[in-house]
């Protein structure tokens, strides 16, 4: 009833002004409704822990990975033997490609210098028994024996080019054959594979896919601006808020002295059984500030009006006004209260 009152006597008083032909302004009172009044809830000024935490985004990255491509460019890329997430061990074949005619030509010339080189080691013994065979026919003379000599002579040196243009141009077919077959130079799983890769053309330099050593991946954040909310060995608290490795993590800072354009992290505790792919994304959360046992008020009662800080009373007459405030540490969650207001007082959460 007081506050029916209150209305009808404000209106009362306009009416009364208007009446007069006065041209002073009237001060309008809001007063809140009766219904109003009964969905209020209040929170009480208390003595609390205020902390504000700093969150940074991380992505879980590779430590080692191997970026594989071809040395060779309009080559048909003939088999691929393994799929997008494929574990993979060290020296396994990843893919191929197509070499038939140069296997050909590889079996062909190792044919041939192997003939050659033969052909080498029995030239001292064969000219040996040309020489033996003009003394046994009692053909022997200087001139008949240095004919001898200079034939193998010239069929050392012909034998000598040959065989050395044969393991040249074997070398480049081997490597050839190298080059066209691409191998896992680590333990690690398969990623970025590309798309319709079998069947495709060679491109010199091309990263076709990506292993990657997930048993040596870190946690990254980008910058080291905030470095010194860290220490060596002191626990980080990480949670991951999608993906199917979702939950609360525990991170170590790793190597600090190292930092240099990013922060690292190692994993150190987290759900059972969680396997992080690479490129998963996480938030970590470290104390920024932190004030404990101070006057406070849950963040949510807390109000502003260009740089003033006010909350919401209710007065004798269940009226809501306004209680200007000083505020300290701003909180995640609570706000320290410097003053305006005193332990027990009750202000209006919403």
């Amino acid at each position: 009833m007081k506050i029916k009152k209150l209305l009808i006597a404000c209106l009362a008083g306009v009416m009364l002004f208007c009446g007069c032909g006065k041209t002073e302004e009237v001060p309008l009172v809001m007063v809140d409704s009766e219904e109003d009044v009964v969905s209020y809830s209040l929170v009480q000024v208390t003595y609390d822990d205020v902390i504000l935490t700093k969150k940074m985004d991380c992505i879980y990255s590779q430590s080692n990975s191997q970026e594989v491509s071809f040395n060779t460019t309009g080559k048909y890329v003939d088999k691929v033997y393994v799929e997008e997430g494929d574990v993979v061990k060290k020296g396994d074949l990843l893919c191929e490609l197509s070499s038939a005619t140069l296997e050909e030509q590889i079996e062909e010339l190792d044919y041939k210098v192997k003939k050659n080189e033969l052909k080498l080691s029995n030239y001292d013994m064969n000219e040996a028994l040309d020489i033996q065979d003009l003394y046994a026919y009692g053909m022997v003379s200087q001139e008949r024996v240095d004919s001898i000599k200079k034939n193998y002579e010239r069929q050392r040196v012909l034998t000598n080019d040959a065989l050395e243009f044969d393991r040249e141009e074997l070398a480049r077919k081997r490597k050839e054959l190298r080059d066209s077959r691409l191998y896992a130079s680590l333990d690690g799983v398969v990623y970025n594979l590309k798309k319709n890769l079998e069947g495709s053309t060679s491109k010199n330099g091309e990263v076709v896919m990506n292993i990657v050593d997930s048993s040596d991946c870190m946690f990254e954040v980008s910058g080291t601006e905030y470095k010194s909310f860290f220490k060596e060995g002191e626990p980080v608290d990480m949670n991951i808020a999608f993906s199917s490795a979702a939950g609360d993590y525990v991170l170590l800072p790793f190597e600090i002295d190292s930092w240099t354009d990013k922060m690292v992290f190692s994993v150190f505790t987290g759900p059972d059984n969680a396997t992080i792919d690479v490129g998963t994304r996480g938030t970590i959360s470290v104390v920024e500030d932190e004030k404990t046992h101070v006057l406070s008020l849950p963040k949510e009662v807390i109000h502003k009006a260009g740089e003033e800080y006010f909350v919401y009373l209710l007065n004798e007459d269940s009226i809501r006004t306004i209680q200007y405030i000083t505020v300290g540490l701003y909180g995640d969650e609570r706000v320290e209260i410097l003053d305006g207001l005193t332990e027990g007082e009750k202000v209006v959460r919403k």
